[in-house]
This record gives structure tokens, sequence and C-alpha cells, in this order.
């Protein structure tokens, strides 16, 4: 009965054509609270305890009723109460990363440890601009410009956002990310990557399947767009396999020989929820964030300016 259920299953997870159907919107923010890398104290225990699931889900109760008495301190775009619904669920995952199995990313090479990471060109959340000249645009991160959270980084859930929706022909698979209105077409045709000289924000993507499993391999990004530290030389390859009617987990290895001693490799799950909507997010159009950040550093200069002034006087 069992085989026989599964059958139908995979089956149903068909396209008319016979390939896996992973279409649909799937969400991450079930996996909102899971750190990047595992903290030590867990070493290689992959899942939280039931305590420890329980605090987790405390927290982020607290994090969605986002009374002002519970705010941690710190920015205050960490709290916000639309970001989180406790109906996803919470998972007991200990960190993304799962390869090395002590789940943090391996040591730096010799070389790569001695490099400073310009914040401004990393595709995370920067979170610093408040600690640099900003004497234009330019000064701030990739995020607050609204131009790319890049990839793989787009994979990983942040504050809010974290929707992505897949449709499929037989020759494509297209994936459009919530946040800042990013999309992939990826060919299954077996066509080569694009020449070395060609530069992408979030690489250059070559999909084919193996199995129930979409692989997709990116190559040719950009040292404008770097993931942890890594640029042009950063290679990645996705796996999107759907688990059951309601999951998609989605495996990322990341290798650059000249950023990490080794290849690694994290996973997050995306999950169907009916009452998810992909919503524009019109980043670029009520981008007010930006010219506040600007406007504030033309104001801190010139109150230094008058102090200084006055001392002189």
């Amino acid at each position: 009965m069992i085989q026989a259920q599964t059958t139908v299953t995979q089956t149903a997870w068909r396209t008319a054509w016979g390939h896996p159907d992973l279409q649909g919107v799937w969400t991450t923010d079930a996996e909102i609270l899971v750190p990047f890398e595992r903290p030590a104290v867990f070493r290689e225990r992959a899942v939280l305890s039931d305590k420890e699931l329980a605090n987790r889900e405390a927290e982020a109760s607290k994090r969605a009723r986002d009374d002002q008495a519970d705010r941690p301190p710190g920015p205050a775009l960490g709290t916000p109460a639309h970001w989180f619904e406790i109906g996803n669920g919470v998972s007991p995952r200990t960190s993304f990363v799962v390869d090395p199995p002590n789940g943090r990313m391996p040591p730096l090479t010799a070389e790569a440890a001695k490099r400073v990471i310009d914040r401004r060109l990393e595709t995370g959340l920067m979170g610093e601009e408040g600690k640099l000249p900003l004497n234009g645009p330019e000064d701030t991160g990739l995020a607050s410009r609204c131009i790319t959270r890049g990839v793989p980084e787009t994979w990983i859930p942040s504050i809010y956002n974290n929707g992505f929706r897949i449709a499929q022909t037989s020759d494509y698979v297209a994936i459009f990310y919530e946040r800042y209105h990013e999309f992939r077409i990826i060919p299954l045709d077996g066509r080569p990557h694009v020449g070395q000289a060609i530069r992408h924000w979030i690489g250059d993507s070559r999909g084919r399947w193996e199995g129930n499993t979409l692989v997709v391999d990116v190559t040719n990004f950009s040292d404008k767009a770097r993931f942890r530290g890594a640029g042009a030389t950063l290679h990645v390859v996705e796996r999107l396999t759907r688990i059951d009617a309601d999951t998609m987990n989605v495996t990322v290895t990341v290798e650059d020989q000249t950023r990490w001693t080794r290849p690694w490799r994290f996973e997050v799950n995306g999950k169907k929820d009916a009452r998810y909507k992909l919503f524009e997010m019109a980043c670029h159009e009520g981008n007010y964030t930006m010219s506040h950040m600007l406007s504030a550093a033309r104001a801190q200069e010139k109150t230094a300016a008058e102090g200084a002034t006055t001392t002189i006087r």
C-alpha cells in the first residue's frame, strides 16, 4: 500500500511533459530563526532539543507580537511584526550549513584571510552604513541600493520577503524571488555557459535533471557582488528536490579555491502555504532609506563643521 501511494504521489509531481514538478509558490519563513552557521555549543548536533525548540518558538512568538518592551537592543529592522507568522512553524535546525559536519564554513585560505572584505560589495544585508562615509549611494550596500541579494545569498531567509515562485516549460525553469523582484531563467538544453568575459550579478545558470532533482550549475559571477567574500571565482551548484507535496529542499554547494580551503554546503527548505502571496516589492520606487541615510550624513557633517567653527572661535 505504501509503495502504491508513493507511486501515485510521484506521478502527481510530474509535469505534462514528464519532468519533476517544482512549480508553485514556496516560502522559507519557517527557517528565519535558524542561524547560518551553527553555534559552537551544538558541535555536530543538527537539531534542537524539545526544550531548545520551545525556547525558539517563544522567541518567535515574542517577535511576532513586536511589543516594545520585548524588543532586543539594536536596529528596529530586526523585529518588525510583519516578517514572521507563527502559522508557518518554527524549524528546529541548528544551522543552514550542513557540511562541514560542525555546521560552520571551512577555514579561509591563507591569502583570503589577509584580504579585507568590502561590505559594500557583499550580497547580504550590509547593516554597517552608519559606520562608513556616505558620500553617495555607491557607499551603501547592494541591498540598500535595491540591486541584488545575489546567488546563492537569495536562498537564505531574512527578515521578510522569503517567497519564491517556480515556473517550468520543457526547456526552461524560471525562478522568481520575492525580494528585489529578481528572477532567473535557467535553460535545460545543455548549452555551455557564456564566455568568461561576461559577468552577471547573479551568475550564469545552466540546469539539468538528475532523477527527481533539478541541478543548477552557476558560474560567471562578478566581483561587484560577493558572497561571503567570494566573487568572480565563485562556483555554485544548487540541487532542488521536492520532498513531499508541501516541501522543497534546496541544497547549495559552494566552492572557491581562492576563498575557502574546501567546498562546503548549506540547505534551506521551502514550504507551500496557501495564505502566502507574492506582491511587488517596489524597492527602488519606495527606497526612502537611501535619501534618508544620505541626508542624515550631510546633517552630521554640518553639525561637525559647526562644532569645529565654534571651537576655533
